[in-house]
């Protein structure tokens, strides 16, 4: 169970509050895994998951774009990168590979901590000296 704490926040309330809501969703991977959950449950969980990150990756990619943010590419890449690799879960969980449970919880764990603690933090001074708190 992934729980939210001060060290993931990048200080900027609206951002924080939407990490808040991926790692609540990224819970839900982990309740169905250990809960026997169908693959209807898991595709739903999956799909709320990529369209509710997609949201916010848009949000993010937005401000970055606005504020000239020198490490656009790099950090769109990143989001890029996420969409894909759940793309391969979502056709895993399609046909059937109710195993993927643990492998996804596990990914998505990773990269969104990794994610909020490495390449977000980067854009911290940037997002703040342009007027977001």
């Amino acid at each position: 169970m992934l729980e939210w704490d001060d060290k993931y926040s990048v200080g900027i309330s609206l951002i924080d509050k939407e990490h808040k809501n991926l790692f609540v969703l990224i819970n839900k991977t982990f309740y169905v895994e250990d809960h026997g959950g169908s693959k209807e449950a898991l595709r739903v969980i999956l799909e709320q998951m990529t369209d509710y990150a997609l949201t916010h990756f848009k949000a993010e990619e937005a401000y970055m774009k606005e504020f000239n943010y020198p490490e656009y590419q790099a950090h769109k890449k990143e989001h890029d990168d996420f969409f894909d690799h759940t793309l391969v879960y979502f056709d895993k969980v399609v046909k059937d590979d109710l195993h993927v449970s643990n492998e996804l919880h596990e990914y998505l764990t990773q990269w969104l901590v990794n994610h909020i603690q490495g390449s977000d933090r980067q854009y911290i001074d940037c997002f703040k000296e342009n007027g977001l708190i």
